[in-house]
């Protein structure tokens, strides 16, 4: 037994726990974390319908009033005489910003409360820890009565507050109580003292926006304030359960369970007390044992009894069922203390699971298997309240990454509330649980605050507090010390004190040890794990090949801002080879989009720069998710599933009736017997033929290879067959549902041989019109400007087809995403949107051929990157028009192109999409392998991705043929000269221009305009790009890397292409695809 100090903590944390004498505020005092806190403890109450009845909530409206600054705050607010009867009323939990009270902030690493670059506060020469702001700080002082019930007289009276931000003052009926920071954990008082039960009761709190907490507090989120979780009130016996310990882990063997446990009371009484405390593990309904322990405590005592002893008879637990991601198997403990007299007084139920963690040979190990992390970075955000989340959301959230094969779940960058723990122990999600530290706008040199012992205390309340809460849950298999808050003194004090506080033994990673170059091998002895921020696959691959003493895990890796997630396949592609890179976390999970609602009432997600004026602003920078910020999902998320797949399909060779494939099991801890797998012959996007496999009993990280019969099949000329594998769930699972896609590939069969080409029926004529060349045919009419060199007019069956004299034109330019502003490519490659906008057209001539088509040449001059571009159309006797162009760049352009590819408009109501490529998402070169070649139809509007800040979206790659037709099915058939690659292809009612940040070509190097999808208004015709292709989107990051070299078009280079475009009528799939063929 261990009386009066239970834990090992840093001493300094014990300010927490009594009242202080300060020479200045609590908020402006760096050694001060609280006072008159309950230390911090696991998250739990008591249960059953006798603990319901001693819980209270205070969520709800209160009494609110927000001051300017500290100096304008009503100082007398919390004594009971004081009037707030005129004060509005603001829910709790609830940001006040979202409220209508202030604005919220949005800034990335800066202290918006000290940003250079738009100074709202008196500090205008950058942060000058500890001092805080005085003149712009502004101060929420918050009411309400509430009542106690009468029956709680005699019992132990505590208020819970889950998150208060950034630090506040508590009082109860007039009378002080204490004070807290470190917005992210709650804060307990012991409010016995200040309480009348049976009688309303009067709560103030004072809370300030910035505090010396928020040099700790400067995350790459919105920066608001406020009560932003639940509060509510409970009582207990006086003599109680504080707190307790459960190490619940498997022997050497990893087959059978090890229970430790640690129960810890508190005697508030004025006399001893005895009694008997009683722990029962349970599986579901069924008990499988009880243990108990007397125990005599007097007055004031506080005692921490051990279990071990009297646990190791029923040691080891045989048969038990291990918990992990896969199979998050939970067992029930439940803790109760009885009186002397044996009556129950207290009961606590609580879920618990067996597994192990622990790094051995410089992997880590989940109950003694090597596991792959397929995780996330999570904030919390709710579009509609900012950061007070339901736990509706956080089910949306877990769901979402369950069925797309995310696994973990970086915390990023403070603890999440106790119900996300919960939920992720149920449903099965690996948590890397984060400390609320990040003082990024210090950076890492002499001045970062990690470095100055002034501030180790501050540091190590929020980890030790992290641990105290967190400890039993078995989805925590990881602690993290916080984030880009540099490396030093405070954190080596921080990683001991997480060690000595977690009996478990987790590992403890922080992101910020590395020593040098990512390439110098040397990390700081505090992180047992290796995680690196941003690596690009070649930087996983260096690691991959030496032989590391602790896992590669990066923090952070694939920034996902806007259209972006680019080279995600081959991340994991390396990742899959080499043992010790075991996953990482992509930035990040959700969007943090604010809903608002514009001058026009249309809803729209608002982001950094959408509120106040003359704020600090970091723009759009916090809109990285692959999901919305109401969970919808972002084209994005398909490729993530696909990259996490843990089933691989291979090709090993085919035959003429038989494919041989090898099948992985990358899962950790699942056979393949779970899951049914199917085969399906596909020809040109059609369903010739399927085979089920039998059930394969592969074990994990094993394979197995398997023969498909493909007998019967004829094949025919010009028919692409695909073979499609798919795998699926054979019954429901936590989170996962029957039937359920989990893994598919998509391989092409060596089938193919070209049709024999009909040659084109009728004759064309040539004439001069008004300076154009106008071709004429049986059912058609094609003219050709002189002076622009492109089609301007072509009308079928008395039906013009070409929207405003824009026929295809040279077109090298996108809308830059985020990740191109990142890397300057609107700056450095603005010469390719001049030369889109203004080509110098220098030859127009035309030549009949010896079949009777005639061929139109038009030679462009691209003056400003000093290259050219050639197309020549053949026009024939069918009225199809074969495009074949040729780009020669030149190599004194130092930039790659961002497009290389021809652009034409279309009648408005030729809006019918149907094609047979890469869908049916938005797809791009190095963001394809989760878009199938198929069959694929939809409306040109429902192309557009609304990207939260408008950018190049809605592209689709491997295009075989494309047909844009009206609702009588008239209109083009774009068809591939190459069939094995297709085109690139776009195709929507908006032009790329409504999608760029800047008109014109007046580009700095990082601006954009401050625009909303609402901003972007439909155009009357339909803009159809048709492409050889265009950079890929990147993933590396959003702040300089450049697309992989292998999806990027390079000058001093010469780029050829071509593609067919047929007039139809009556479009159908089938008769598209017959056609598509005859060219």
């Amino acid at each position: 037994m261990k009386r009066a100090s239970l834990t090992v903590l840093f001493l300094g944390i014990l300010l927490g726990g009594h009242m202080v004498a300060q020479e200045i505020p609590e908020w402006q005092d760096v050694k001060v974390t609280g006072v008159n806190k309950e230390r911090g403890r696991a998250a739990f109450t008591a249960a059953g319908p006798e603990g319901e009845q001693y819980r209270m909530s205070l969520d709800g409206k209160w009494k609110f009033r927000l001051s300017a600054n500290p100096a304008a705050r009503p100082k007398d607010f919390f004594r009971t005489s004081f009037s707030v009867k005129r004060w509005k009323e603001i829910p709790v939990p609830a940001n006040w910003e979202m409220q209508g009270y202030d604005v919220p902030i949005y800034v990335n690493h800066p202290y918006e409360f000290a940003d250079r670059r738009t100074p709202i506060t008196e500090f205008k020469d950058g942060p000058e820890p500890p001092k805080v702001p005085l003149n712009y700080n502004p101060v929420g002082s918050y009411r309400r009565d509430f009542q106690v019930p009468a029956n709680w007289e005699g019992r132990e009276i505590f208020i819970y507050l889950g998150s208060v931000k950034s630090a506040f003052y508590i009082w109860i009926n007039g009378e002080k109580v204490g004070y807290s920071e470190g917005s992210k954990l709650p804060a307990e008082f012991n409010i016995t003292p200040y309480v009348t039960p049976g009688k309303t009761n009067t709560v103030a709190l004072e809370v300030y926006r910035w505090s010396t907490a928020s040099y700790l507090e400067c995350q790459d989120f919105w920066r608001m304030s406020g009560i932003e979780r639940s509060v509510e009130i409970y009582s207990r016996p006086k003599l109680h359960i504080r707190d307790f310990e459960v190490v619940s882990t498997l022997d050497e063997t990893y087959r059978h369970g090890i229970l430790k446990l640690w129960i810890t009371l508190h005697n508030y009484g004025h006399s001893p007390q005895t009694g008997m405390t009683e722990a029962t593990l349970s599986e579901g309904e069924r008990p499988m044992f009880t243990v108990g322990k007397k125990v005599e405590l007097s007055a004031g005592e506080e005692l921490e009894i051990s279990f071990e002893d009297i646990l190791q008879n029923h040691m080891p637990l045989h048969g038990i069922k291990p918990w992990s991601a896969e199979t998050p198997h939970l067992y029930t403990l439940t803790l109760s203390f009885r009186d002397e007299k044996g009556a129950i007084l207290e009961t606590i139920r609580t879920k618990t699971g067996f597994r192990s963690v622990e790094i051995k040979r410089g992997q880590l190990l989940v109950n003694g298997v090597p596991i792959t992390l397929k995780g996330v970075n999570m904030q919390e955000h709710n579009p509609e309240t900012g950061h007070v989340v339901t736990e509706e959301l956080m089910m949306k959230d877990i769901l979402l990454m369950k069925q797309n094969n995310i696994n973990a779940v970086r915390t990023s960058h403070y603890p999440q509330p106790e119900r996300w723990q919960e939920l992720c122990d149920e449903y099965g999600i690996y948590l890397v649980d984060e400390a609320n530290i990040e003082s990024h706008g210090m950076y890492y040199g002499e001045r970062s605050l990690a470095k100055n012992p002034d501030w180790e205390q501050a540091h190590v309340d929020r980890m030790v507090r992290l641990v105290q809460r967190d400890k039993n849950h078995p989805s925590v298999i990881i602690w993290s010390m916080g984030n880009e808050a540099g490396n030093g003194v405070n954190f080596y004090a921080g990683y001991k004190a997480m060690k000595a506080n977690d009996r478990t033994g987790r590992p403890v990673q922080y992101e910020r040890t590395e020593i040098g170059s990512r390439f110098a091998l040397e990390f700081d002895w505090n992180s047992d794990i290796i995680v690196p921020q941003y690596p690009d696959p070649q930087t996983f691959e260096w690691f991959g090949q030496r032989v590391l003493d602790r896992p590669f895990i990066p923090s952070e890796y694939n920034h996902t801002m806007g259209n972006s997630g680019g080279n995600f396949q081959d991340y994991w592609d390396v990742i899959e080879k080499y043992p010790q890179l075991q996953g990482g976390f992509i930035w990040d999970w959700v969007d943090q989009g604010l809903w608002k609602t514009g001058s026009d009432g249309q809803r729209f997600y608002a982001y950094g720069g959408d509120y106040g004026t003359g704020m600090p602003s970091d723009g759009n920078f916090l809109i990285n998710g692959i999901v919305y910020a109401d969970r919808t999902p972002q084209p994005e998320l398909a490729e993530v599933k696909k990259g996490h797949e843990w089933i691989n399909f291979k090709m090993l060779r085919t035959r003429d009736h038989s494919a041989r494939i090898l099948i992985e099991n990358l899962y950790d801890f699942t056979s393949l017997r779970e899951f049914k797998i199917e085969a399906t012959v596909m020809a040109d996007g059609k369903i010739l033929k399927t085979l089920e496999i039998p059930p394969l009993d592969i074990p994990p990280h094993a394979s197995r290879v398997t023969e498909l019969d493909l007998s019967g099949i004829t094949v025919a000329p010009g028919t692409e067959y695909f073979l499609n594998l798919e795998a699926r769930t054979l019954k429901a699972s936590k989170g996962i549902p029957e039937n359920h896609p989990v893994a598919r590939e998509q391989l092409r069969l060596p089938w193919f041989r070209k049709a024999e080409p009909t040659p084109p029926a009728g004759s064309v004529t040539m004439t001069s019109d008004n300076g154009s060349l106008v071709f004429t045919g049986e059912h058609f009419t094609a003219t050709f400007s002189n002076t622009s060199g492109r089609l301007t007019s072509y009308r079928f069956k008395g039906t013009e087809l070409i929207h405003g004299e824009y026929g295809p034109a040279p077109d090298f330019w996108r809308a830059p995403t985020d990740n191109d502003f990142g890397n300057q490519m609107p700056f450095r490659n603005i010469n390719w949107k001049k030369v889109t906008l203004n080509p110098a057209l220098t030859h127009i001539t035309s030549i009949k051929n010896p079949d009777g088509s005639f061929t139109v040449t038009s030679e462009w001059e691209l003056t400003e990157t000093t290259s050219d571009f050639t197309t020549r159309v053949t026009i024939g006797g069918d009225g199809s028009l074969r495009y074949a162009s040729q780009l020669n760049a030149s190599e004194t352009e130092k930039s790659d192109i961002p497009r290389i590819g021809m652009r034409l408009c279309l009648p408005a109501d030729y809006d019918q999409l149907t094609y047979f490529g890469r869908g049916p998402h938005e797809n791009y070169s190095d963001r394809n392998v989760s878009a199938l070649v198929g069959l694929y139809a939809g409306k040109a509007e429902e192309q557009m991705v609304p990207y939260v800040r408008p950018q190049e979206n809605g592209n689709k790659t491997g295009v075989r043929w494309a047909a844009l037709t009206n609702a009588e099915g008239r209109g083009w058939l774009a068809v591939s000269t190459d069939p094995a690659k297709g085109f690139e292809m776009t195709a929507m009612p908006w032009l790329s221009e409504d999608f760029d940040a800047r008109t014109g070509t007046g580009y700095g190097p990082i601006e954009k305009e401050q625009k909303h999808p609402t901003d972007v208004k439909r155009r009357d015709f339909i803009r159809w790009n048709i492409d050889l292709g265009q950079r890929g989107v990147g993933g590396v990051d959003s702040w300089g890397s450049m697309p992989l070299e292998k999806y990027r078009f390079p000058t001093g280079r010469t780029y050829q292409y071509a593609f067919i475009l047929i007039p139809v009528e009556d479009a159908t799939p089938g008769k598209m695809t017959e056609t598509s063929k005859k060219y």
